[in-house]
């Protein structure tokens, strides 16, 4: 069995939350998987990573949902078995937690933080696959994949994205406590659905890192993604060669983004300070405008444009 896998970065063996997903899995239960890092999506039936070519049958499968990736890899023989010890009913509820934490509240947060806001996708994401892909495909790659993400955010603002997912990362802390793995001393398939998550917003440096600093307020969660990475998915040495080439490049688009938010929000402060300044205060504008109508009254009267006239009252009743 091949599992392609988009490559490694930023001490990841991928920066994909579903290949990382894929991984975890295979290497929490030994898999003997061969895991190829590939830059060729489009032979992918979804035009995506990661996939599993099961090349165990006479026809070759190509499987892309977890599940039915989960189902194979405890089908495939090998002494450790994800998920031996869950019964039926902990699996039912592990696909409600699933449902209710990464589908609703997780996926949105990390859809916004990579692809929908705009610095962190000019920083990172775009710059990232745009390297990776040949011309002019990694044009209709990125536009095909941003315009997706947006769409599933549409109609949550980043506000409500936000707090949904800070709550969500409460409830795996909480759930988590202090074991080592969120069902007791071993891994199962929601450990690796959780480190997809998880580890793409501690490891890859974002500009606007909210997500990060909501993450690593829970350090057993922190905890958690560093002890996955150590046991199951330790870099190889021609991979950390190669993020080492990569780490100042890096860096130097952080700070360079992180200048122009600072630059940008500079801006913005003065622009409103001085529209403060210019607006003249409440109390002002009233008493200017009682001001100019008593010299436009008293004027009228000096010139003779309004002429005031006085009856005796006596005159009038004689009458």
């Amino acid at each position: 069995m091949e599992l392609h896998v988009w490559p490694s970065d930023f001490g990841l063996p991928s920066i994909d939350v579903s290949s990382l997903q894929f991984l975890a899995c295979a290497k929490m239960c030994a898999s003997p998987i061969q895991v190829i890092s590939s830059k060729s999506p489009w032979n992918s039936p979804t035009g995506e990573y990661p996939v599993l070519f099961d090349k165990t049958n006479e026809k070759t499968a190509a499987i892309t949902d977890f599940d039915k990736y989960v189902d194979v890899l405890r089908r495939s023989g090998q002494d450790v078995v994800i998920d031996q010890l869950l019964t039926s009913q902990d699996r039912a509820q592990l696909d409600a937690f699933f449902h209710a934490i990464f589908i609703k509240n997780l996926n949105p947060a990390v859809l916004q933080a990579f692809w929908a806001d705009d610095l962190n996708y000019h920083t990172v994401t775009q710059h990232w696959y745009s390297s990776r892909l040949h011309f002019p495909y990694n044009l209709y790659y990125l536009e095909k994949r941003r315009k997706l993400a947006i769409r599933r955010l549409e109609g949550k603002s980043t506000t409500t994205v936000l707090k949904n997912a800070f709550q969500a990362l409460n409830v795996l802390s909480t759930k988590l406590g202090d074991n080592k793995f969120f069902c007791g001393n071993k891994p199962t398939s929601l450990d690796a659905l959780v480190f997809g998550y998880l580890a793409p917003l501690l490891r890859v440096q974002l500009p606007n890192d909210r997500l990060y600093v909501q993450l690593t307020a829970c350090p057993n969660l922190v905890r958690f993604v560093e002890t996955v990475s150590t046991i199951y998915l330790p870099l190889t040495e021609e991979q950390l060669k190669t993020q080492q080439l990569d780490r100042k490049m890096w860096q130097q688009r952080l700070q360079k983004a992180k200048a122009e938010k600072e630059l940008i929000k500079n801006s913005e402060t003065s622009a409103g300070e001085v529209s403060a300044a210019e607006e003249p205060p409440m109390r002002d504008s009233i008493l200017f405008a009682v001001a100019a109508v008593t010299l436009s009254v008293l004027f009228a009267l000096h010139s003779g444009i309004i002429q005031v006239t006085v009856e005796d009252d006596a005159e009038v009743i004689a009458e």
